[in-house]
């Protein structure tokens, strides 16, 4: 009998651990996406870092329920926006006294570190901001994540055909900025 419990402990260990490895690979490969595009939601450093936080601790509280490990990705992004949604509705209003200097382009995870990709980030960020908010979040999902279009609908709760329509009018918004950028350069 002592050896029985002793074998079953040993294997609820090492499940423990395996659980532990696999939520610690499944934060490294998305909180830098997830901080982007929370960040391009609420425009603002502190607020975004305590939403994917957040997110990340409903996603260890409820890691056993996820029954499609393939989905974790959705799973999180749905997580963040709705917390993001629940801030919005909470403050009305989100201010801007934490944001520091943008540091992530919102077309990835690169740093800027020179003038020009400093000036074409901001360009681009203020563009988005006079989007509507569905448009620019599609694309900042697209873009920063690599999701799929049918993803995306998934977590804005969309159909796909909406988010590439919208995804294709960001696109088309941005051609422009990148003529009067390029046109700027000469």
């Amino acid at each position: 009998m002592l050896n029985y419990l002793s074998i079953e402990k040993e294997k609820e260990l090492t499940m423990q651990n395996n659980r532990i490895i696999e939520f610690t690979l499944i934060y490294n490969r998305h909180k830098k996406p997830l901080l982007n595009y929370v960040y391009n939601l609420v425009r603002s450093k502190m607020p975004a870092e305590d939403i994917v936080h957040n997110s990340f601790i409903k996603l260890y509280d409820n890691f056993e329920t996820i029954k499609n490990p393939e989905s974790i990705g959705a799973w999180l992004y749905t997580t963040c926006r709705n917390e993001a949604y629940s801030l919005f509705k909470k403050n009305k209003q989100i201010t801007e006294q934490d944001i520091e200097k943008y540091e992530d382009t919102a077309l990835g995870n690169n740093l800027m570190n020179d003038f020009e990709a400093d000036e074409l980030g901001r360009l681009i960020e203020e563009e988005l901001r006079k989007m509507s908010p569905e448009q620019s979040e599609a694309y900042i999902l697209k873009v920063t994540s690599g999701f799929k279009y049918s993803e995306i609908g998934k977590i804005m709760g969309i159909e796909e055909n909406l988010v590439r329509s919208r995804i294709f009018n960001v696109r088309q918004k941005l051609k422009i900025v990148f003529k009067y950028f390029e046109g700027n350069l000469k």
